[in-house]
């Protein structure tokens, strides 16, 4: 195993690296906003781009796990890096639509590689469940840190005179993603001899999809990315189109809310310390379901709803971000080392599905102009979590009754 010192070291640029991804890939909800101001796009036809983004980052997850863990998991992080850079010094240049179906068939790609290699890497790097649980969540957390900074940054170009210029605010994340790339090839030659690499070609394991635990598992991580993406890609038009608020308020609201999923994620990692991940998760997701609901009701006072909605919204990520960590922790923490690759390229494909139908779908009500329904429809796969996860944790314990039995 690493020294502290340079698993420190290695964990501050593993989270650099998920914030680059974020902001790219949180983008969505910026270039949503700009483009449906132009009467040439439909919100059902923005919404389509979220499905360039997933489709890639589920079939990269599933099919190229196996080289991904031949060539290193340091050199195709770095390599993933390179490719964002590359992305965002070019989008100033290149603004037809079509340019943008590729530029998130890139990044979706980049993060499939890049994700599969920062949970192997955490796994290879900590020894124990709370360790890794605990390395999982700051990891995660980082993923909001990132769409905060990508929100308030964007927000701030918009309000300026510089607005005509704002594709140019992908250049921050272009340095960001270039300098992390570096750091992480530095990593890989010092740990280079200490990475295992494994000789022998895995087959495309479909076997966990047959596992009940697996399944119901992979099913609740894509409903809480479904519920994620319906506030983090539409939070800022249901902003703007149902409470008219500027394009500077709309940001910096879903800037807060991301803020607030951070500040979520941080003091979840502590709380483990304290209380199991199952008893963060569930007051987390019945807080989520509680607040989404009185939002909901709120908002059908017409006087009231301007005044509270637009502070309401970022606590209700402070509830929802802690779901996919504490999940995630609890089923990776006691899976085998060498299946944990495969198993990460299951959670992506379920979670990239769960992100594309949930953009496309929120993109339909606001198409049919149902956007009073939006916290209605935000709060169904909510509901289904808590009912899928107590399936789940009920299974979990009868396991391990069973198996102190048998002991």
């Amino acid at each position: 195993m690493l020294i502290n010192k340079k698993n420190k070291a290695l964990n501050v640029n593993l989270m650099l690296s998920f914030i680059v991804f974020s902001m790219l890939l949180n983008s969505m909800s910026i270039i949503i906003l700009q483009l449906s101001q132009n009467a040439q796009h439909t919100y059902t036809g923005l919404g389509i781009l979220e499905f360039f983004k997933d489709i890639p980052i589920a079939l990269v997850s599933i099919f190229l796990v196996d080289y991904i863990k031949k060539k290193s998991y340091y050199l195709s992080l770095a390599f993933a890096l390179f490719i964002c850079t590359v992305c965002s010094f070019s989008i100033p240049f290149l603004t037809e639509f079509w340019f943008l179906k590729i530029w998130f068939i890139l990044i979706g790609i980049s993060f499939s590689i890049g994700k599969i290699c920062v949970f192997s890497i955490i796994k290879n790097t900590t020894e124990t469940e709370k360790e890794f649980s605990i390395t999982m969540s700051r990891t995660e957390a980082a993923f909001m840190l990132g769409i905060f900074i990508v929100n308030m940054e964007f927000a701030l170009i918009l309000s300026s005179d510089y607005q005509e210029f704002w594709r140019f605010g992908f250049w921050l994340v272009g340095f960001i993603s270039l300098w992390t790339g570096i750091q992480i090839i530095r990593h890989h030659h010092a740990h280079k001899n200490i990475e295992p690499i494994p000789v022998k070609k895995s087959k495309i394991d479909f076997t966990i999809l047959l596992n009940k635990s697996s399944l119901l598992f992979l099913a609740i991580i894509s409903l809480i990315i479904f519920a994620e993406q319906i506030f983090n890609s539409w939070l800022p038009t249901f902003y703007k189109k149902s409470l008219n608020s500027s394009s500077f308020f709309a940001l910096q609201s879903s800037a807060l809310l991301a803020f607030f999923s951070f500040l979520g994620r941080i003091i979840a990692s502590k709380l483990i310390h304290r209380f199991s991940p199952m008893k963060i998760f569930y007051t987390s997701l019945i807080s989520g379901i509680i607040l989404i609901s009185s939002a909901f009701f709120i908002g059908q006072e017409s006087d009231l709803k301007i005044k509270i909605l637009m502070f309401i919204f970022p606590l209700i990520g402070f509830f929802i971000a802690p779901l996919y960590p504490m999940l995630n922790s609890k089923f990776l923490g006691n899976y085998p080392e060498k299946k944990i690759s495969r198993m990460v390229s299951f959670i992506i494909l379920f979670t990239s599905l769960g992100g594309s139908i949930g953009s496309i779908s929120t993109a339909y009500i606001f198409q049919k102009n149902l956007a009073n329904y939006y916290l209605l429809f935000a709060s169904i796969p909510l509901i289904l979590i808590l009912i899928l996860s107590s399936f789940f944790f009920i299974k979990e314990i009868m396991s391990i009754n069973k198996n102190d039995h048998e002991t």
